[in-house]
């Protein structure tokens, strides 16, 4: 996956000198066909292209941070973008084909900035369902066993006081003092 990434970046990157240089050029042409001095051609050519970019970053943020007046934003790009296209076509012969021979190198890069400015977040390694649980202290010393010696008749006499068979109810008494009882 990184090979795709660097070859589509090397790619974008050489769409985007190509048609900048091409969209500068006419952009600068148009304004210097306009009656303005040849440097604010360039100021111009670097305004519109570079808003353009800013603009569509801009809108992918708001997009990732809940989408909000992302339609302004957008109004904004598609305005800098028909400038830049109107500059390209402005020379070009008057027909659909002059028009996309001039135009065809900012709609490729456009169109590939917008693919790739569109693509969804990768999605991230999703946290183990598994609970994690604290690694136990070994550094805890276990009970020493006491070197005093045991008293072996009392521990046979718990056991036996421990397995012999529980006292029976005195039923008979129970019943005769059933009434008898505090009110």
């Amino acid at each position: 996956m990184k090979l795709e990434d660097g070859v589509q970046t090397v790619i974008m990157l050489s769409m985007g000198v190509a048609a900048g240089a091409v969209s500068f050029t006419h952009v600068h042409d148009a304004t210097v066909a306009a009656g303005q001095p040849s440097w604010v051609g360039w100021v111009n050519a670097v305004t519109i292209e570079l808003m353009v970019i800013a603009l569509g970053l801009e809108v992918r943020r708001r997009r990732r941070n809940g989408g909000h007046k992302v339609k302004s934003v957008m109004a904004m790009m598609m305005f800098f973008i028909a400038l830049s296209l109107g500059a390209q076509v402005l020379d070009a012969e008057p027909t659909v084909v002059g028009w996309l021979a001039a135009s065809a190198s900012a709609l490729g890069f456009l169109t590939l900035v917008k693919v790739v400015l569109s693509r969804p977040a990768e999605a991230q390694p999703a946290e183990s369902p598994v609970a994690s649980f604290a690694e136990p202290d070994w550094t805890e010393s276990a009970p020493v066993a006491s070197s005093d010696p045991i008293d072996v008749p009392s521990l046979q006499a718990e056991r036996s006081a421990v397995t012999a068979e529980p006292a029976q109810p005195d039923w008979a008494n129970a019943f005769a003092n059933l009434g008898n009882g505090d009110r």
